[in-house]
């Protein structure tokens, strides 16, 4: 099937929604599906360079350089539409609201996958959204998690239930050989201390004062923030980072370091507050489907996160992690110890999640589960 994967994402960045879209096309591809993708010049690299910093080959990309205030997404939309006209796909899935909307609204059939309920949208984007969901060519909608399904569902009455399908983010088992590993630049740990790691963003809400504050208590374990720059940790209130021989700031890495740098660790935190707060200023916290959890569950290291509604649909107690009430630092500190003081428990934690993860949560299978919703609501057409 020829696809057509429409996306607001500049490609290349250090965005998580681009990572996202870029595997999503590669998994469409691996089920042997011809992709297009199209984007937003980000960095100016080729092709090649672009497909080696995701760790994903084989489909096509094509980026809109030309940028409007107020009018780019605009702009890139029409210029999908013209794309779309040329290359004449199968199916046109995308995270592109303007971009589907304007493809509908030229009588294209359409996928949209959405991140956000409605309260969190512009009215612009209200109003656009509405009217797809009142409209014949939008097929299907997916979302990323069962709380963002009742929150939808809760604002409009625009969508049955069954148009709209649950699909959480996702990672791929990276293929990291003991070379690539050991050559990783890394503080050497003294005496064997544990590593304790956090990869990912540096902003209000993802729990890096809740991190520093455990780095104080556990002077024996190395900490390890892996993402952000240092203007993030000052921008949030800490300044003191520094003065802690324990805590290691290694800023933003690629996707490919942040592979090798979750393997080096022993442990990973995930400690969302219950208010998690994206650069737009939106709250995520009771609708997000972190692409950090995903990814820590590929590394097959034990996790600790945030006991919070939506992470609990994919993480179980003592099962594939440990859950801590988001600022009960107390639980944290529990923890941990259990954790270092039980090598058993932390393997088998591990172990758990990485199956959990290619079981149910790999790219590839959340292709799976978008492909099969796409035939059957495609099918129920004719």
């Amino acid at each position: 099937m020829k696809i057509t994967y429409l996306s607001d994402s500049a490609i290349p960045s250090k965005r998580a929604n681009s990572v996202h879209v870029m595997h999503m096309c590669n998994a469409f591809r691996e089920l042997g599906h011809e992709v297009t993708l199209f984007g937003l010049n980000g960095d100016h690299t080729t092709l090649e360079e672009t497909m080696s910093w995701y760790g994903v080959s084989g489909f096509d990309i094509e980026l809109t350089s030309l940028r409007i205030p107020k009018l780019t997404l605009w702009l890139h939309a029409n210029n999908m539409l013209h794309a779309v006209k040329k290359i004449q796909p199968d199916l046109i899935f995308g995270r592109s609201l303007f971009g589907c909307y304007l493809l509908a609204k030229n009588g294209y059939k359409v996928f949209l996958e959405t991140h956000d309920p409605l309260n969190t949208l512009t009215k612009q984007q209200v109003k656009i959204f509405n009217w797809l969901l009142k409209s014949p060519n939008l097929i299907g909608l997916v979302v990323i998690s069962e709380a963002l399904k009742k929150i939808i569902l809760s604002q409009t009455t625009l969508i049955n239930e069954d148009r709209i399908l649950v699909a959480h983010d996702g990672a791929t088992l990276q293929k990291i050989n003991n070379e690539a590993l050991e050559s990783y630049a890394w503080p050497t740990p003294v005496n064997g201390r544990l590593q304790i790691g956090y990869v990912g963003t540096i902003s209000k809400g993802r729990g890096i004062e809740l991190i520093i504050s455990l780095a104080e208590k556990f002077d024996d374990l190395d900490f390890h923030i892996i993402g952000g720059r240092k203007e993030d940790l000052l921008a949030i209130g800490l300044q003191e980072v520094g003065e802690l021989n324990n805590v290691f700031f290694h800023g933003f890495v690629s996707p490919r370091e942040a592979a090798l740098a979750r393997k080096k660790c022993d442990i990973l935190l995930a400690p969302y507050q219950e208010d998690v707060t994206l650069r737009s200023g939106k709250n995520t916290a009771k609708y997000m489907s972190p692409l950090k959890v995903f990814e820590y569950m590929e590394a097959g290291k034990a996790i600790i996160a945030s006991d919070l509604p939506v992470l609990r649909e994919v993480l179980v107690n003592m099962d594939n992690s440990i859950l801590c009430k988001p600022s009960e630092i107390g639980a944290w500190e529990k923890s941990i110890s259990l954790l270092v003081n039980n090598e058993k428990l932390r393997l088998e934690l591990g172990s758990k999640a990485q199956t959990h993860l290619l079981n149910s949560y790999s790219w590839k299978r959340r292709a799976e589960r978008v492909n099969l919703f796409i035939s059957e609501k495609s099918s129920s057409l004719k």
